[in-house]
């Protein structure tokens, strides 16, 4: 059985080891990347179920990316940030499939929502495709 695959884009290091470290001992294939762009790339080399994201990046913000992603897929993009959940509720709204925790996140947290939002990997236009609704967790 294929493990669901997770993209973690933060230009921490120290987030990105401790993200990884976390999600391979739940089962999870962890793909990295420290910047915009490598979210991007990353994402169209490989097919991934989730994409936990920062929001203040080099080379594209999170917002942007968020929203370049969702023109393509509705996979589920999970916002971690030390910023409030008021700057994140309008792009939240917009947008399917989009979640928030803060920073510092509680990793038990993260786990409970990648599990309840993980399905496959959906492109737009796919019959399977499922309709998610964001929420603020």
């Amino acid at each position: 059985m294929r493990k669901p695959t997770v993209l973690v884009a933060d230009d921490d290091r120290c987030v990105r080891s401790a993200l990884r470290k976390r999600l391979t001992a739940n089962g999870y294939h962890v793909l990295e990347s420290p910047d915009g762009l490598g979210v991007i790339a990353q994402y169209l080399k490989e097919p991934v179920d989730a994409i936990i994201l920062d929001h203040e990046m080099p080379n594209g913000d999170g917002r942007s990316i968020a929203h370049l992603i969702r023109k393509e897929s509705d996979v589920p993009i999970v916002f971690v940030s030390g910023h409030s959940r008021e700057e994140f509720r309008p792009i939240v709204m917009r947008l399917p499939g989009v979640y928030f925790l803060p920073k510092p996140f509680d990793a038990a947290k993260l786990l409970e929502l990648l599990a309840s939002v993980i399905q496959t990997p959906r492109r737009l236009g796919d019959p399977a495709r499922k309709n998610t609704q964001g929420c603020f967790c």
